[in-house]
């Protein structure tokens, strides 16, 4: 099995995060998965504001058509909290597509009422409420918190020194306390903050789980490709995911110039 594994931050920038979700990714997983994370040219860089999010989520379709030509996938996992191109991912692919918030947000509610989310800044959380509640679960919210970091960018050399990171996961922890305050029972801390409490070990705090939602993620995507397997089904192309045609798709490609 062979799950592709997209994070936004950039593959140069920020490669030591992405070796450490690499690590986590491999431990989750069975013996015979490969989990191949891989991230962007340019991304993760001023992604609070839409603006330049968009442009990261081009290059994540992109990678998606290579698949959706070339193959070698079972499944396609969106590591990032802000579900880039989700809807437009399951459109065009015919394998499992997966992304962090979702599977994050469905096993907090697994383990308790109400959850808590950290963001990494506050210009961040209209999106994270937005997401939140477009999968039904408003009132599974109790807090959103942030940490304030402007740059992503800044944190890949925290990955690499364990004492650098100690600083981040203690202000991390200190915010979840406050969003436990205000009833979260289950904590999740978005983009490189829930890599950073992997890789230091951190997964609870006061009784209550800090998810480690990027091993989740890989785990899923193994269950998802095994059940599709098992089923013959892995979403519903009903409606929000109806796939174009192939006829529709080849028309639009050629228009635009979207390889095929």
């Amino acid at each position: 099995m062979k799950l592709w594994y997209q994070v936004v931050s950039s593959e140069t920038k920020m490669s030591h995060m992405i070796k450490a979700i690499q690590s986590l990714c491999d431990r989750a997983v069975e013996p015979g998965t490969t989990v191949e994370v891989r991230g962007t040219t340019h991304g993760a860089l001023g992604d609070q504001y839409r603006l330049f999010w968009h442009y990261d989520v081009r290059e994540v379709l992109d990678n998606a058509l290579k698949i959706r030509k070339s193959g070698g996938y079972d499944a396609f996992l969106v590591g990032n909290s802000l579900d880039p191109g989700i809807v437009e991912l399951r459109e065009l692919l015919d394998i499992p597509v997966l992304t962090f918030m979702e599977v994050g947000c469905h096993v907090a509610c697994m383990m308790g009422e109400r959850f808590g989310l950290i963001s990494l800044n506050e210009r961040m959380i209209p999106r994270y409420r937005e997401i939140v509640v477009g999968y039904g679960l408003r009132h599974r919210l109790a807090a959103i918190e942030a940490v304030e970091v402007n740059n992503i960018r800044s944190l890949d050399a925290i990955f690499a020194d364990r004492d650098a990171g100690a600083q981040l996961v203690e202000e991390t922890l200190r915010a979840s306390r406050r969003a436990i305050a205000q009833g979260s029972e289950v904590i999740i801390a978005t983009g490189p903050l829930t890599a950073l409490l992997g890789q230091h070990g951190v997964n609870e705090i006061d009784g209550v789980p800090l998810l480690d939602v990027q091993s989740y993620l890989a785990k899923m995507g193994e269950v998802m490709v095994k059940m599709k397997k098992l089923t013959g089904v892995h979403v519903s192309r009903r409606m929000l995911y109806e796939a174009p045609s192939e006829a529709m798709f080849k028309e639009v490609a050629k228009v635009r110039g979207i390889p095929t």
